[in-house]
């Protein structure tokens, strides 16, 4: 683990966003354009985000089946039907933790990525440390009451010593320094990667801005450089599955998944500061099966590269039923796992991939599609406000010139007249000028 402190990691993050800043010009550009995408690639798109997000529901809430298992105990008590895997399997074993959650109903993991979800929409697309910090502790403390919750179910023993440090809700970055600090900079468990279906899709079309909110959301939660590098290989590998460029498709049409890995492994081991560091994350990213990630190691099924292996490991796979099944028979933490996969391979085959049994017996999925309809209506009326405005500031801008021009021609009559009818003018150029350069920022990170 290298040394180093948080003001070494942040000075780390300008070498991936310099690269993204010079190599990913032409898809950000796009982002301007997504009124003249046909309207197939649109479709495509949207089927993916869907794709993405009700895969991470259904992984987190398949995954629970097998969640603390062993993969001997997870054969045991479900190699009966292992290939035939359904969200009802749960009433086979009632133990504990278990009857925590209702068949069908999702877990910790998906609660917070839509707390997540509502931060965005709430915050005009931004993800505003103090308020999510403190939407974050209202929901460990009384979780979507409209579901029932009465608290939020599941929390880690890391997250849970992070909300209630003492200065999470004024100083979330700094808490969350302190908690990673006490626990020896060791603790990089997979918390931060249930975020990473949102941070994928936001800004997908901008890299720079997706690793810089998933580095955001590290500082606030896990500054641990490793979470940073598995959080931003995750979030840019959705980000790059929507994007959809010539460089990760084969000749066939089909996703390279080698190229998006590869891409993927790029920016995020720039993050890293020693070699060690980096063959680690190589390692776990590159891996080709799961056997090789040892998903059910005792005292580490937790840690944050192991998901990481999982996502990367699915990604090349093309059955998705076969594959998350495969994942939760692998025990371990086997809802984040599950989740992981489920949510890269939703995204890379879409919506219609999952198997309808699943989407129909996910038990709020109802409510989950509300959720996910206010962030689209959010989005398009933020486009229109946005260019509302910027319509305003131009027709402000004309009305200014014709004053300006009006009063050179007769500045004789009243010389005051026209030093403050100039100062307007360029009062208004400036005020135009700067906010059609903030509503293009997206362009240039």
């Amino acid at each position: 683990m290298a040394s180093g402190g948080y003001l070494k990691r942040k000075l780390n993050v300008q070498g991936p966003l310099r690269t993204i800043s010079r190599q990913s010009f032409n898809a950000k550009k796009r982002k301007l354009m997504i009124d003249k995408l046909p309207k197939k690639e649109i479709t495509r798109v949207y089927k993916c985000v869907y794709g993405t997000i009700y895969g991470q529901a259904i992984g987190d809430a398949l995954g629970l089946l097998t969640e603390s298992f062993t993969k001997s105990e997870a054969k045991k008590n479900y190699g009966c039907i292992e290939k035939e895997l359904e969200l009802i399997c749960k009433r086979m074993v009632t133990d504990r933790h278990r009857q925590q959650w209702e068949v069908g109903d999702w877990t910790d993991d998906t609660d917070m990525l839509i707390v997540l979800i509502r931060c965005i929409v709430a915050n005009m697309g931004e993800i505003p440390a103090v308020p999510f910090a403190k939407m974050l502790m209202e929901w460990a403390e009384e979780g979507f009451p409209e579901l029932g919750d009465k608290a939020g179910i599941g929390i880690g023993s890391h997250f849970r010593s992070v909300i209630h440090h003492p200065q999470f809700s004024e100083q979330p970055e700094k808490a969350a320094e302190i908690v990673w600090r006490k626990g020896g900079n060791y603790v990089a468990c997979n918390l931060i990667m249930s975020f990473t279906p949102i941070l994928g899709i936001h800004y997908y079309n901008a890299l720079g801005k997706v690793i810089k909110n998933a580095l955001h959301l590290c500082a606030i939660l896990q500054p641990d450089p490793r979470c940073q590098a598995a959080c931003v290989a995750m979030s840019v590998t959705i980000a790059m599955l929507l994007q959809r460029e010539p460089k990760h498709l084969k000749k066939s049409g089909e996703f390279d998944a080698e190229a998006i890995i590869s891409d993927a492994f790029d920016y995020a081991s720039k993050l890293l500061s020693t070699d060690s560091e980096v063959l680690e994350l190589q390692r776990h990213v590159f891996c080709t099966s799961l056997k090789q990630l040892d998903l059910d190691e005792p005292g580490r099924t937790r840690y944050i590269y192991k998901t990481l292996g999982v996502g990367m490991w699915a990604l090349r796979q093309k059955d998705y039923r076969k594959t998350l099944q495969e994942v939760v028979m692998q025990g371990g933490d086997a809802d984040a796992n599950t989740a992981a996969a489920g949510t890269i391979l939703g995204c890379k085959l879409g919506l219609d991939a999952i198997p309808k049994s699943w989407i129909e017996n996910l038990l709020h999925r109802q409510w989950l599609d509300e959720e996910l309809d206010k962030s689209k209506k959010f989005n398009t009326q933020h486009t229109v406000n946005k260019n509302l405005f910027l319509f305003f500031c131009l027709l402000l801008f004309f009305f200014c010139s014709l004053l300006f021009l009006f009063s050179f021609f007769f500045f004789f009559l009243s010389f005051s007249f026209f030093f403050f009818l100039s100062f307007f003018f360029f009062l208004s150029f400036f005020f135009f000028l700067s906010f059609f350069f903030l509503s293009i920022q997206d362009i240039f990170v």
